[in-house]
């Protein structure tokens, strides 16, 4: 994997990334120890379990096995090649990259991150300094916009032509299948050529969390449908899975521990505008689970923004959408004391506004102060699930308060973290006259129920080989461990050990590589190794140093030596039967080799076992 670059021109780089202010850019870290700790950025997860070393330069996460150096980390994050993050890390580091170390050429990922970057200046220089920007700029000044908000999110505006963007593109070296592949222009049904996706728009930039657009939003500046226009997913864009404004508000939303999410770009400008900076907003759609985990990175708080009239009605139908309970089981419970315990949930709050208002108009007509009071007043999103749910039923009525319970239990297996659900089963107990206790017995019972329903469904394996190193043969391990931690046991082992004796096959592809390499330190080798590979030697090599080296060391290169002998004499057995079956004349030659060879193993045997016996005295 690592090309033509030089293992010193990778070492420089990587002496010079501080891979904690790196992997802090995605996700907040956490002190433990001389570690750093945080929750997972390629898998969902409530516990910390991403691990990152800054002395040794390497991360691991012992729950999906993900791990390597600052190149895997940055390939794994942005999709990158290997080259692309060599080059990217060699600029952040001010390393120069000689010519011919390598000349690979550019990703499908690279091409369209350019492509979208040129797109942006075009429509940017649009809207500032072409003669057709004035229409968008007297609509910023009409919605209050600041010039420095919107430049600060790089917006733009796309002429009304139906080639302004394919003409200047051609004009930079851009061919327009690569806008169609960007998402940027679109095949006529008609005769052939291509024409603008983009047309007579404010534009907006949607960026990745390192601020490299991806894709667009457009918004009509007039009557014309439909009144906004996204981008359509790319191999770099997918809607679900993308924030607009993340890139700028996750420092925010660290510090201030919550995010705030509104419907609409301009409610997310004009938040930004009063100081809300930790505003974010979906893009077309409502919020999925899969923003929110996104979120989770950063802050254990979200609050969103409903119409006081629907509130109640959007609240509940959004909690349905988002917090469905799971096959993982309730990640709360309750201890002997009654009372309830268990954390690492996403707390999702609502905050009202008064009817037919936004953010934008709100704000702009009551200030920021109004706004924070909002926030402050803000409720649990699944409040509103419980109360629609007993207003709904007759609590007159014994059969009524039954169905009402077992709603509200039902909602209640929804709820992630341990406070939030000890304060809303407290709240619907007291409505219902029951104990707390009991309404969380109940939902275990509908968790349960749940959970063996999914269970029962057949499973359909992941044909692709994850990362994940579970069940690893111990000896194998510790010999892996063994040999990436110490120069003498690489130059005693190495020569003795066969791959194939390794029954694990990402340990054996790791040994593979320290064989294939000798002369390569195991940090510098995981830039050669497969994904699954470079993650275990990460956790391999973040592991303490072996006690008592020297003798593990002797240990293992008897074991290895009897099992060469073990190997030889069985090639030798075979020889012999073939001898005989062919009549060879060597059969006796053959036989007292043989021998030579099982009192070789005989002894080896005996003082591998006189050693043990002497640890043992």
């Amino acid at each position: 994997m690592a090309g033509n670059f030089s293992h010193h021109l990778l070492d420089e780089i990587r002496s010079r990334v501080d891979l904690v202010d790196l992997i802090s850019e995605y996700v907040p870290l956490k002190r433990a120890g001389e570690n750093w700790k945080a929750r997972c950025p390629f898998h969902a997860e409530k516990t910390p379990s991403f691990t990152v070393s800054a002395r040794k330069g390497l991360f691991h996460c012992f729950g999906c096995g993900a791990g390597g150096d600052a190149f895997g980390f940055l390939m794994r994050q942005d999709r990158l090649a290997f080259p692309e993050a060599v080059r990217v890390l060699a600029e952040r580091a001010g390393v120069e990259v000689p010519r011919g170390q390598e000349s690979e050429p550019s990703s499908q990922y690279e091409a369209l991150y350019r492509t979208l970057s040129l797109a942006q200046s075009f429509y940017e220089e649009a809207l500032w300094k072409g003669s057709g920007g004035d229409r968008a700029r007297r609509y910023l000044d009409e919605r209050g916009i600041d010039s420095d908000v919107a430049h600060r999110f790089g917006l733009g505006y796309a002429p009304p032509g139906w080639d302004q963007l394919l003409e200047w593109a051609r004009h930079h070296g851009v061919k327009s299948e690569e806008l169609v592949q960007a998402g940027l222009a679109l095949p006529r049904q008609e005769g052939g050529g291509h024409y603008d996706r983009f047309r007579g728009r404010l534009i907006f930039p949607i960026r990745d969390l390192r601020g490299r657009v991806i894709a667009f939003g457009g918004r009509a500046l007039g009557s014309e449908d439909p009144k906004y226009l996204n981008s359509p997913e790319t191999p770099l864009y997918v809607k679900g899975q993308t924030l607009f404004a993340l890139d700028l508000a996750k420092h925010s939303i660290r510090e201030r521990e919550r995010a705030l999410i509104v419907e609409g770009y301009i409610d997310c400008l004009i938040a930004h505008q009063h100081g809300f900076t930790e505003t974010v907003a979906p893009l077309g759609t409502a919020f999925t689970a899969s923003q929110l985990q996104l979120l989770h990175r950063y802050a254990d708080e979200v609050v969103t923004f409903f119409d006081a009239d629907a509130a109640g009605e959007k609240a509940a139908q959004r909690a349905e959408e988002l917090l469905e309970p799971t096959a993982a089981g309730l990640v709360w419970a309750v201890n002997r004391s009654g009372h309830f315990e268990g954390s690492g949930g996403l707390r999702l709050r609502v905050a009202l506004l008064p009817s037919g208002e936004d953010p934008d108009t709100f704000l702009r007509k009551e200030g920021p102060e109004a706004f924070r009071e909002r926030i402050t007043r803000a409720r649990s999103i699944l409040s509103y699930s419980i109360e629609k749910a007993l207003n709904e039923e007759d609590m007159k009525s014994a059969r009524g308060r039954s169905r009402a319970f077992a709603r509200v239990a039902l909602i209640l297996a929804k709820v992630q973290d341990a406070q939030e659900a000890s304060e809303l089963a407290r709240e619907a107990a007291l409505k219902l006259g029951v104990d707390q206790t009991q309404l969380w017995i109940e939902a275990q019972q509908l968790q349960d129920r749940k959970r063996s329903a999914m269970n029962a469904q057949p499973r359909i394996p992941d044909p692709r080989p994850g990362p994940r190193s579970q069940n690893l043969p111990a000896t194998e391990r510790d010999l892996l461990l063994l040999l990436v931690q110490s120069v003498e046991a690489r130059d005693t082992l190495l020569p003795l050990l066969d791959p194939e004796y390794l029954t694990h096959p990402i340990l054996r592809g790791i040994l593979e590589g320290l064989k294939q390499w000798p002369g390569v330190r195991p940090d510098q080798l995981i830039g050669q190794l497969g994904e699954a590979e470079q993650g275990q030697l990460a956790a391999l090599l973040l592991e303490e140093k072996f006690q008592g080296e020297a003798q593990v060391i002797q240990d293992f290169k008897r074991r290895a030596e009897i099992r060469r002998k073990t190997s030889e004499i069985r090639q030798m057995t075979l020889a012999i039967i073939n001898a005989q079956a062919a009549g060879d004349p060597q059969v006796e030659a053959l036989t007292h080799e043989l021998e030579r060879l099982q009192r070789q193993a005989r002894e080896l045997r005996e003082l591998a076992s006189s050693r043990s016996q002497e640890r043992i005295r």
